[in-house]
């Protein structure tokens, strides 16, 4: 073999390497391709669920909401109901006491009296 034949063949392969080179770096390329949109449509799905979950926890939020403020308006409704029964407690006392004081003055009066012994 001649060295013009050895470096033709040295050219080919050297060639042929460069070519393979380039075919596994395209080739590569294509896969780091298809990984990243993959990645980029769970990162689509997942922004999709996080979304419905936000919307989900909103709606939640509202309900949670709406319930705090029926509990604190039945709260308030029920105070005042405490307040009434309170003042006619006190009302019902207060007439109770001057019944009271009318039935001592008519005892004394009764006690008092000469003539009704």
């Amino acid at each position: 073999m001649s060295l013009n034949d050895t470096a033709v063949r040295f050219g080919a392969a050297i060639q042929n390497e460069l070519i393979q080179i380039k075919a596994d770096h395209i080739e590569l390329g294509q896969q780091l391709t298809e990984r990243v949109n993959g990645v980029a449509d769970r990162v689509k799905t997942l922004d999709k669920r996080v979304g419905a979950l936000d919307e989900k926890v909103d709606k939640l939020d509202t309900k949670v909401g709406d319930l705090a403020e029926s509990v604190d308006k039945r709260f308030e409704a029920v105070d005042q109901r405490f307040d009434a029964m309170d003042r006619k407690f006190d009302a019902m006392q207060a007439t109770q006491t001057e019944m009271m004081r009318i039935l001592i003055d008519i005892q004394r009066k009764i006690s008092n009296c000469p003539s009704c012994n």
